[in-house]
């Protein structure tokens, strides 16, 4: 495939990495990409408002070599019924701007979020990329059950191709829209050498938000067991329930909590530790997902406990154990504790990293646009036409 994707984020290019970022410099890799922002409301973000004037008339910002982004600005309540439609008018005017001004044809459209539609009026393929259950998701992003599930029916419509990230979501959503859905699951990054021959420190380490979609059961359990647990990432929680547990995890002796972490800085203390973790609650929106903690710690030679859900048995590989309960977790946990990985365990995994990395999902992504391509007119050209 030849020109530029448009990939239209469930997040913001300077939030914590997640899917959306990962796949799209995945995609850069052979394709420049146009990363259009979530929508932020331009009160909160001040970046957003600033550059208001300059995202309704199109304009980019190079992010990375062959990566531009483009902001969605959005007005106070945008998640209301009303703010919604006129943060869509605002995110349709910058989206029809920036094809315009783009230097390059856009092949393809990729939309991931959960509550911005596609551009109108393009005739290149267009690829709907489910990253979560969005409809069992409206108290964690913050808008109404309704206005979710209008968006997700109006992108389906639109949708040339639909992917999901699991087995299960790909499921419930062919229920829902009558269409297939093609599983496109989360990736890692390429395994970057050897751990080395000494014995990692007795150290377990959890990385990611800290927020309602953890077992906290589970995670008191390991820490009362007087497991060395580093927890890597920032908090994110609502409520306060939530709140006053993670304080009281915090502050156990035998917790190093180091909050938010530049990405570079994870995969270094990934490769201290002995064992990381996937503490995941079981509720219908976990069920759905992939969590990108799992393969992350293989990719980096880290054998890996998790408790029971969907996605934990969809990686194969002899060094995750899968845990039913708070006391079986801290059992197998313990049982990996300051060991080193067998040369069997490290080649497996190695070998899975490979197959699983961000550039083969990137890879089996174009294949699917190049297939929906035949039936597709040629791209959106800078003019407004098709070339």
């Amino acid at each position: 495939m030849t020109g530029a994707i448009m990939y239209i984020s469930g997040g913001r290019w300077d939030g914590i990495p997640g899917t959306d970022r990962l796949l799209a410099e995945a995609l850069a890799e052979a394709s420049p990409v146009l990363w259009v922002d979530q929508p932020a409301p331009i009160f909160r973000f001040p970046d957003v408002r600033s550059a208001a004037r300059a995202s309704l008339a199109g304009s980019t910002e190079k992010v990375a070599p062959v990566i531009e982004r483009l902001r969605l600005p959005a007005p106070p309540l945008f998640s209301s019924r009303l703010g919604h439609s006129l943060t869509g008018w605002i995110g349709q005017k910058c989206m029809q701007a920036a094809l315009l001004r783009s230097p390059r044809a856009i092949q393809a459209v990729v939309n991931s979020s959960p509550i911005v539609s596609f551009p109108t009026g393009t005739r290149t393929p267009k690829v709907l990329h489910i990253t979560d259950d969005w409809l069992a998701a409206a108290e964690l992003i913050g808008f109404t059950p309704a206005l979710l599930r209008a968006a997700l029916e109006r992108n389906l419509r639109e949708a040339d191709v639909v992917t999901a990230v699991s087995e299960g979501l790909a499921a419930k959503i062919s229920g829902f829209a009558g269409r297939p859905v093609q599983v496109l699951p989360n990736g890692c990054q390429r395994p970057d050498g050897d751990r080395g021959q000494t014995d990692p420190n007795p150290v377990a380490v959890l990385v990611g938000q800290l927020n309602e979609r953890l077992d906290l059961d589970i995670l008191e359990s390991v820490a009362n067991a007087g497991i060395p647990l580093m927890i890597v990432g920032p908090r994110s929680e609502s409520s306060p329930v939530v709140g006053h547990r993670l304080d009281a995890l915090i502050k156990h002796d035998n917790v190093d909590w180091r909050g938010a972490v530049p990405r570079e800085e994870v995969r270094k203390l990934l490769l201290t530790a002995s064992v990381g973790l996937t503490p995941y609650s079981d509720t219908d929106f976990n069920r759905s997902s992939f969590p990108l903690k799992t393969l992350e710690y293989l990719s980096a030679g880290l054998p890996v406990v998790t408790t029971d859900l969907p996605s934990s048995h969809a990686v194969k590989c002899s060094s995750l154990a899968i845990a039913g309960n708070p006391a079986h977790f801290v059992a197998l946990v313990k049982e990996r504790l300051g060991t080193r990985p067998s040369p069997e365990e490290v080649e497996e995994m190695r070998h899975l990293a490979l197959e699983n990395s961000w550039s083969s999902r990137a890879g089996a992504l174009r294949k699917l646009l190049s297939a929906s391509t035949e039936d597709k007119l040629p791209a959106y050209d800078r003019e407004g036409h098709h070339e």
